[in-house]
């Protein structure tokens, strides 16, 4: 995992907790459900990142077999 994610996914987190959306009756289940947003945020994070980075490998290998060798 890197830095940048775990750092957004808890300001994610933050966020969310400080939205006021959904008040838990009980300090275990808030505590359960922001545990599991920050591991959906890390999770949906991560996977944006594969993705930008299989995103630049294949536009990097769709260069014209000419410029390839410069």
């Amino acid at each position: 995992m890197h830095y940048n994610t775990i750092r957004d996914a808890a300001f994610g987190t933050a966020l969310a907790i400080l939205s006021g959306f959904w008040k838990p009756y009980s300090a275990f289940e808030a505590l359960f459900c922001y545990m599991v947003i920050f591991m959906i945020l890390i999770s949906l994070l991560e996977t944006a990142r594969d993705w930008q980075l299989r995103v630049c490998k294949k536009q990097k290998s769709l260069t014209p077999a000419s410029k390839q060798g410069q």
